[in-house]
């Protein structure tokens, strides 16, 4: 691998990717989706131009146009390790992965120092496995007010494994979310985001009468798919924006936003065994209910 004069022994490779088919898009449009370790169109730009996310084994630019047979692969500088000392609650660990409980007041990873990323090091486990990633990784997102349950994979193998799993959408996540309005049944909704399919079920659990947001109503939400703010989106959409998300259209509640990601359902990246990671749902889900008429 050839990067300029940089230290080839500094990197690793995180993932890779085959491109099979393409119809005239730039490398910025193109990888957008297609890597767990960049899960936003931001993220692909900002590894582009530090380059992070080479075009067979080179590195490229935003404007590149994506060619079949190009091998795009995202690497990580060992060099760059930033420890974030915050304590985090972890649910589940061992060798291959954790399950941690991000709080809603953290981003994933982003520009900032203060990310759930840089905290994991502080929080985890070394691992033992040969493939060890040097710095755990998320294996995919959640909003930065969106407090819950999210995966980490500790190896190679483990990110591999599991972003195969989401590719073919065996992974399941229940989020739990009170909306405005009051919700009678299940419902699906499948309203397209940015022009690409976008599937959420929805199962009312409770209804009540809160004496300052009025009709609310207690959900379960499953994403079948994983667009960004997909449930928050298809909620204001339906007429049921989640309490506390200003940006769609919900009310303020002082205690910011009403969306927990409550479980994830997986096969174990090593022993193929389902697992399901649950964490316990925030109290300020439970002191809306005191407040009922």
């Amino acid at each position: 691998m050839s990067l300029g004069n940089r230290d080839i022994h500094k990197f690793k490779i995180l993932e890779s990717h085959l491109v099979t088919h393409v119809s005239q898009e730039r490398l910025s449009d193109y990888a957008v989706g297609k890597f767990h370790s960049l899960p936003s169109r931001k993220s692909v730009k900002k590894a582009i131009k530090r380059s992070f996310l080479l075009v067979n084994q080179e590195p490229s630019n935003t404007g590149y146009w994506v060619k079949v047979g190009d091998v795009l692969t995202v690497i990580l500088d060992e060099t760059e390790r930033s420890v974030y000392e915050r304590e985090l609650e972890v649910i589940f660990e061992d060798d291959h992965i954790a399950g941690v409980h991000k709080p809603g007041d953290l981003p994933v990873s982003g520009n900032t120092f203060r990310t759930l990323q840089n905290a994991l090091l502080f929080n985890l486990k070394p691992t033992h496995r040969k493939d060890a990633l040097e710095v755990p990784r998320p294996v995919h997102r959640l909003d930065r007010q969106t407090s819950g349950v999210i995966l980490i994979a500790k190896t190679r193998s483990a990110v591999k494994n599991l972003g195969n799993q989401f590719e073919a959408r065996t992974v399941d996540k229940t989020y739990l979310a009170c909306v405005c309005g009051k919700i009678d049944s299940i419902t699906t909704i499948s309203d397209a985001i940015d022009g690409k399919e976008a599937i959420t079920e929805v199962k009312a659990h409770l209804s009540f009468t809160h004496k300052q947001f009025g009709e609310l109503t207690l959900i379960e939400a499953k994403p079948k798919t994983g667009r960004t703010n997909q449930i928050r989106i298809h909620l204001s959409n339906a007429g049921f924006p989640i309490l506390g998300d200003l940006r769609f259209g919900g009310l303020k509640s002082g205690r910011g936003l009403f969306l927990f990601a409550h479980l994830i359902k997986f096969y174990h990246p090593s022993t193929q065994r389902v697992m399901t990671i649950k964490a316990v749902v925030p109290r300020k889900f439970e002191k809306l209910q005191p407040f009922r008429k």
